[in-house]
């Protein structure tokens, strides 16, 4: 018998059954059981996954990517075992951590520092590995204070943080991610995030469900799309999300035309997408270098289904080896251009760069839109390379062109 790596899962034809509504009468408890020995689904039947399929290696990080329903956080529960499939197997092998519904194992008579030692032992840690990391995980709930009060008292956001700090340092091999990073302030996202990449180099599997797709991109090595409990896309996660926000615009297209929703719930409500990002010369005719010396265009194409309020739009230009060349936002050097707080319908935003002044080389650009806190990132794109060209004698220009006038002048 082979003895998987620690970290890897394994997902062998995995189907997950419920029964939809209360027990009923025996009548229909009879037919039910009756269409199942004739292999029929009864009418309360419903798959939440169907024959799913998949690996994921040692270290690797996947992310879950679907419309409301689609099976990602049943997928989730399988893996924890909090559910069990009703056919097919699944092997994981390693200790495991899930940021599923974080605190559920709280009890709200228990202080905060009681509930640590209590969640931890859930989650298979000894008193002595709790004893151990105490200080740290309440540092990083940031509730030294509170740390002794019972957590009944607590707000939602400091039970979160509570929850989180428990379960992200319990040292898994494989973490489990659905959401969680939808609630709590700024600071915290921003330390759930930190740590899961810190968890992510130093070799944790990661399973990542979230409905932010830069952060998605950011996280996840590949992804895989689920629609209606069956994988419709798996693969790079710049490839998968593409699949999905066609999904996600067919699906608004087709209900706007047909009227009443159709039976797939994309739910897309406050997703803002960049369709493409496109980097456009001055010059009508220009082959596919750009000019150094002359304009050039940054056209953003968007989309979404309802107006969206946003924080503000980040502009990067980058080159090919990761350097950063410049960076803009749509609220201008003072802050105060408040033109583009809110996207509707379709569109293009065209940001104009006079002149270009990049030296000659291989570039890209990538755009980022925040929510309204300028706190998350709710949507990213990124434009495929451009090249540039100048003619300069310099051996080392630089990152750019800077446009300057030269002066001679005499003193005598």
């Amino acid at each position: 018998m082979n003895i998987l790596p620690i970290g890897k899962i394994v997902f062998d034809r995995v189907s997950k059954r419920y029964r939809l509504g209360t027990l009923g009468t025996l009548r229909g408890a009879v037919a039910a059981l009756t269409c199942r020995e004739r292999g029929n689904d009864g009418p309360r039947d419903f798959w939440a996954l169907k024959d799913v399929s998949f690996q994921i290696e040692p270290g690797d990080s996947l992310g879950l990517i679907g419309p409301n329903g689609a099976g990602k956080t049943t997928t989730l529960k399988l893996l924890s075992n909090i559910t069990y499939p009703t056919s097919g197997r699944i092997i994981v092998n390693g200790r495991f951590s899930s940021l599923i519904e974080l605190g559920a194992g709280f009890h709200p008579e228990l202080t905060g520092r009681e509930n640590i030692f209590l969640n931890g032992a859930i989650l298979g840690l000894s008193r002595r590995e709790i004893q151990r990391k105490l200080d740290e995980i309440i540092a990083f709930s940031e509730l030294e204070r509170f740390i002794d009060t019972p957590v009944k008292r607590y707000s939602s956001g400091m039970y979160v943080r509570l929850g989180f700090a428990v379960a992200a340092h319990v040292e898994p091999d494989i973490l489990l991610v659905d959401e969680v990073l939808a609630v709590g302030d700024a600071s915290f996202r921003h330390r759930c995030i930190e740590h899961m990449r810190k968890l992510r180099r130093q070799g944790t599997t990661i399973i990542f469900v979230s409905h932010n797709m830069h952060l998605m991109r950011d996280m996840c090595d590949s992804a895989m799309l689920l629609v209606s409990g069956h994988i419709s896309a798996m693969g790079s996660t710049g490839d998968v999300i593409s699949e999905y926000e066609k999904l996600l615009l067919t699906t608004e297209a087709s209900q706007s035309d047909l009227g009443p929703p159709s039976s797939l719930s994309v739910n897309s409500r406050g997703q803002i997408i960049l369709s493409k990002i496109e980097v456009l010369s001055s010059l009508p005719d220009a082959d596919t270098k750009l000019a150094s010396h002359r304009d050039a265009t940054v056209r953003i194409h968007y989309q979404t289904p309802s107006p969206q309020n946003i924080g503000r739009i980040d502009l990067r230009m980058m080159r090919d080896d990761g350097t950063l060349c410049s960076a803009i936002d749509s609220l201008g050097s003072t802050g105060q251009d408040r033109r583009f707080l809110e996207i509707s319908g379709s569109g293009v935003i065209d940001v104009l760069y006079r002149p270009l002044q990049l030296t000659t080389g291989s570039y890209y650009v990538i755009v980022r839109v925040t929510d309204p806190s300028d706190s998350l990132v709710i949507a990213s794109g990124q434009s495929l390379p451009f090249h540039v060209y100048e003619a300069y004698s310099i051996p080392e220009p630089g990152l750019y062109i800077p446009r300057v006038n030269w002066s001679k002048h005499d003193l005598d």
